[in-house]
């Protein structure tokens, strides 16, 4: 049984005079947002610089990058390399093995997503995103640019989503739409399966290699939140959209292998810590009763944290389950800057 239900405070359409002159002047901004040219689709001529690099700055010194062959070269000639699989690597220094998601917990999380059990919230972050946007272009007279950030992406399923709804929906729209995680591995298999986006790995706790004022859209799905720097990136009238477990996800899985809790009032917290930079849009709730395979069990857990805090003792219990029935449940916070 699937229920969705929406709040919203205030008044969605409503925008400022004031946002939408700032907004205009941000469309037109040729060294932020790129050239306002179509997708022209096939391969990519690396001798010039895709619009999307004007997004991005050197993790260094800030400045913007251009982009030579397979490398990008910023205006301080700090240089990083392109990898053949297509993202780009602006870590500065290694970082433990600890920090981002393992292999491991990548492939469980890809494998548990194809089963399409959470198909009903990325279509609902779908619908979200295009409403914004339309309701934009229509008082803005037209997108010819958008720029999409998903923050903490993983290996991609939600954007590369996101890319496929709006490509149908907004035809004529180009969509800059870029990936950033610690993860390399989540990075590096993310550009391999979805070759229309741009994937980055750099680490979403410090200053975000993305241009001021740059993005219309920041996505942040059940990862780690930098509220200023997603205040600093973000344009006017731009929009955070945040997914968050709601208390009662996997309530039945996680009470027969005691996982870990999900943090109480977390969504209270969250827009706490939004509203110094953000105004409170409003929140949508879903939830869905699924039925899990013994494999289907196995990977849901392998893809979080839960896996590598468990006893030896209970994952023989998680192995033995042949079945079960739980509930998924998240919300969706929307927060305009």
């Amino acid at each position: 049984m699937r229920h969705a239900t929406i709040l919203f405070l205030g008044h969605f359409n409503i925008i400022e005079q004031r946002r939408r002159e700032n907004f205009d002047v941000l469309v037109d901004n040729r060294d932020i947002m790129g050239d306002k040219k179509k997708n022209v689709k096939g391969t990519m001529n690396l001798t010039t610089t895709p619009s999307y690099i004007h997004i991005l700055t050197c993790p260094i010194c800030s400045t913007h990058f251009t982009q030579i062959g397979n490398t990008l070269k910023c205006e301080k000639a700090h240089t990083f390399d392109i990898a053949k699989e297509g993202y780009v690597n602006l870590l500065t220094k290694k970082l433990p093995d600890s920090m981002g998601d393992t292999k491991e917990m990548l492939i469980a999380r890809r494998a548990f997503l194809e089963y399409g059990h959470y198909q009903p919230l990325a279509s609902a972050i779908n619908t979200l995103v295009y409403d914004y946007l339309k309701d934009e272009s229509d008082t803005d007279g037209g997108l010819p640019t958008l720029n999409i950030l998903d923050a903490g992406c993983g290996e991609g399923y939600y954007l590369g989503q996101l890319q496929h709804a709006l490509g149908e929906r907004l035809p004529d729209v180009q969509c800059e739409c870029i990936g950033l995680d610690i993860a390399k591995e989540a990075m590096r298999m993310a550009a391999k399966r979805y070759k229309g986006l741009h994937f980055v790995v750099a680490n979403l706790k410090e200053r975000l290699v993305i241009a001021n004022d740059a993005l219309h859209v920041l996505l942040n799905i059940f990862a780690p939140r930098n509220v200023e720097e997603f205040a600093r990136v973000l344009m006017p009238g731009g929009i955070a959209l945040v997914v968050i477990p709601a208390p009662q996800h996997l309530q039945q899985l996680r009470e027969k292998l005691d996982l870990l809790s999900i943090e109480e009032h977390k969504q209270e917290h969250v827009i706490e810590q939004f509203a110094p930079h953000f105004t409170y849009i409003g929140a949508t709730n879903f939830h869905e009763t699924i039925h899990l395979s013994n494999q289907e069990i196995i990977q849901a857990v392998m893809m979080t944290p839960n896996y590598w805090h468990m006893s030896d003792k209970v994952k023989g219990v998680m192995t033995e389950m042949n079945e079960i029935e739980t509930e998924i449940a998240f919300t969706c916070l929307m927060f305009r800057k």
